[in-house]
């Protein structure tokens, strides 16, 4: 549960932004093994803490992405803006969790049964 604390949405943004503003290539790959974890270790969990767990996340991290993400231009976020962006993809990572959840209860059930 601890893994799916880590304020993800954010962190994407920051690194995109304020490090890496040309090149990210990396945080693709990064942010996929973190559903991928995060997703494995959730499946000892109940449904509604995973769904708690990252909508808190999620507003997390639009606080923080309020307070230390600054856009190198005025239209970076076009045309929906910083805090939908953060929004959309913590909304993308929870869906992603879940599809690795259901995945991996599927396999531990059909290698249990055997």
């Amino acid at each position: 549960m601890a893994v799916s604390l880590i304020p993800m949405p954010f962190l994407f943004h920051y690194y995109e932004i304020s490090h890496f503003p040309n090149s990210a290539s990396f945080l693709f790959l990064g942010t996929l093994l973190f559903v991928i974890l995060a997703g494995l270790l959730s499946t000892k969990m109940k449904f509604h803490f995973i769904i708690l767990t990252n909508i808190t996340t999620i507003l997390v991290s639009v606080v923080l992405g309020t307070q230390f993400i600054i856009p190198p231009n005025g239209s970076w976020f076009n045309p929906f803006g910083m805090n939908f962006a953060i929004i959309f993809t913590g909304i993308v990572i929870l869906i992603g969790v879940l599809i690795i959840r259901i995945v991996s209860k599927v396999i531990l059930l059909r290698l249990k049964n055997e």
